[in-house]
């Protein structure tokens, strides 16, 4: 059995070599909730020659394919679906400025909307804090959180995320990254802006106690 981190062989034969079959899916959901559209409402733009949508659905695919790594990604099928080098990956995780949480409030807006949610009978907001998983000896910005699957204390992020559960679908609507005070490692190269999107939302994690995080998550919705 493979780590929750790879994908197996029979997947691999699915997803990545299968190209019609991942193409048509892509396509047919990115046309259907309009994510061009939507790209463009959060105010992503691009600063490198691949276009800023192609860039976003490269970094979809693999999340979606579940690869461990953008290098793995880069190597076994990045070529399959676009021209970008994994370069082009690296550096557009690492722009500060890009907000995450718009473009994904507008995701969650349109599949809200395309699914007719708003009819569901049952309806409820669920509050997760799943323990991130992250590997390497020099890892930056975690700290000690007690996890209650191993039932001891590991050095990991610890991600709140709320989520509106219906009879038809679980939707993520938000979540935020919480560091505690424990054991704290900051970053190795810190953010350049500390009034960046990315830089205010680290100054979130570090400074503001699990149950504000959470407060503040519901809030917003």
């Amino acid at each position: 059995m493979g780590t929750a981190s790879t994908i197996s062989s029979s997947q691999k034969n699915e997803l990545v070599e299968n190209t019609h079959y991942i193409d048509n899916l892509f396509a047919d959901t990115w046309k259907k909730l309009k994510f061009n559209t939507l790209i463009r409402g959060a105010g992503l733009t691009k600063r490198s020659g691949i276009e800023i949508t192609e860039a976003v659905l490269v970094l979809l695919l693999w999340k979606w394919l579940n690869m461990s790594s953008i290098a793995m990604f880069s190597k076994q099928a990045l070529g399959t679906f676009s021209r970008a080098r994994k370069d082009v990956m690296y550096d557009f995780l690492k722009r500060e400025e890009i907000n995450w949480r718009a473009l994904n409030n507008q995701t969650v807006t349109a599949v809200y909307q395309q699914n007719q949610l708003i009819g569901s009978r049952v309806k409820a907001f669920v509050l997760d804090d799943l323990i991130k998983t992250r590997c390497g000896k020099k890892m930056e910005g975690v700290s000690s959180h007690f996890d209650h699957v191993t039932g001891r204390h590991v050095m990991r992020q610890q991600v709140l995320t709320l989520g509106l559960a219906t009879e038809e679908a679980f939707l993520p609507l938000d979540l935020q990254i919480y560091i505690s005070q424990v054991k704290a490692r900051g970053l190795i190269n810190p953010y350049k802006g500390g009034r960046s999107v990315a830089g205010k939302r680290y100054s979130e994690a570090i400074t503001q106690s699990k149950p504000e995080l959470a407060s503040h998550i519901m809030k917003r919705m």
